[in-house]
C-alpha cells in the first residue's frame, strides 16, 4: 500500500516540475491589458499587427526554455507558425519576429522596444516589463 502512495504522489510532483509557468510580457507602453490566449495567439500569429490604441505590435520570439511551454499553452506549432511568419513577410504582409537567445534577451529588448511583446519563464520576469497574462 505505501509503494502505490509513494508512487503517486512522484507522478504528481514530476506533473507539477515537468510544466513551467510562463508570462507574456510587453513595454510598459503598451495600454492593453488582460490577454486571452486566443489573442495572444492572434498577435504571435500576426494576424492582429496592432494595439487597440492603433500602435505597431513588435513581437520578439525565442529560443530560450519558455519556447515549447509558451507555444503549447497558446495551442501552435513552433515550426508552423515559422512558415506562417516566412509567407506573410515573403508577400510583404508582416515581419517575421525577431528570435532572442534568453528570457533574459527578451526582458532587455521588450523593456527598450515601445509596443513590444514577448514570453518568458515567470520566474524571469522583472519589473522593467508588463505582465499581459500568465500560462501554466
Amino acid at each position: 500500500m505505501n509503494k502505490y502512495i509513494f508512487i503517486t504522489v512522484l507522478l504528481f510532483l514530476s506533473v507539477g516540475i515537468s510544466s513551467a509557468q510562463v508570462s507574456i510580457v510587453a513595454n510598459k507602453s503598451v495600454q492593453d491589458n488582460g490577454l486571452t490566449t486566443l489573442k495572444v495567439a492572434s498577435i504571435f500569429s500576426l494576424e492582429q499587427v496592432k494595439w487597440s490604441s492603433g500602435d505597431r505590435i513588435v513581437v520578439f520570439d525565442q529560443n530560450g526554455d519558455a519556447k515549447k511551454d509558451f507555444y503549447a499553452g497558446i495551442g501552435k506549432d513552433p515550426l508552423s507558425m515559422k512558415k506562417d511568419w516566412m509567407k506573410k513577410q515573403l508577400t510583404g504582409e508582416a515581419k517575421a519576429p525577431e528570435t532572442l537567445s534568453s528570457d533574459a534577451d527578451v526582458i532587455a529588448k521588450v523593456s527598450s522596444t515601445p509596443g513590444s511583446i514577448g514570453y518568458v519563464n515567470s520566474s524571469n520576469v522583472s519589473s522593467a516589463v508588463k505582465v499581459l497574462l500568465e500560462i501554466k
